[in-house]
């Protein structure tokens, strides 16, 4: 129940909130997840969302940007490349693996200021549907937990 509650925030938190600049492509420049958005960004059967300064002040973030890519297995075996480089000296908070493969996973990756945190969240569901979330803020791994679990507005 938790799994599919956590899913559908992400999915719902994807889907509703608009698109704005660019800024977190420059916050992501030392990672390898940078080069998903930049690869399937603005191809067809992609979503990606950027949160504005006034939505991410409202949940504690500096910065928010997610992409879901929908049936793309060149999609999918790059995304897990690039999560497989920037995995490491990452605190891994959850991953879940199938047939050889991440099928979900949430990482705390090392922040560039001390009180900056920064969070990778990689689900793909049976349909194939890709969701990649990247979350910089001064929020730890509890208060993003508690957020994706009981804001009801996301």
């Amino acid at each position: 129940m938790k799994q599919v509650r956590y899913t559908l925030l992400i999915v719902l938190a994807t889907l509703v909130l608009l698109p704005t600049g660019l800024d977190a492509a420059e916050a992501q420049k030392d990672l390898k997840i940078q080069d998903v958005f930049i690869r399937y960004g603005k191809k067809k059967n992609v979503t990606m969302v950027e949160l504005s300064n006034e939505m991410l002040e409202t949940y504690g973030m500096a910065r928010y940007k997610s992409i879901t890519i929908k049936n793309d297995p060149e999609a999918l075996r790059f995304t897990r490349q690039c999560l497989e480089a920037d995995q490491r000296g990452a605190r891994k908070i959850k991953e879940v693996t199938d047939d050889g493969g991440v099928v979900s996973a949430y990482y705390q990756l090392p922040g560039k200021e001390p009180d900056v945190n920064r969070f990778v969240l990689f689900k793909v569901n049976a349909k194939g549907t890709i969701t990649l979330v990247y979350i910089e803020g001064e929020l730890d791994s509890d208060d993003l937990i508690t957020l994706l679990f009981t804001k009801k507005d996301l």
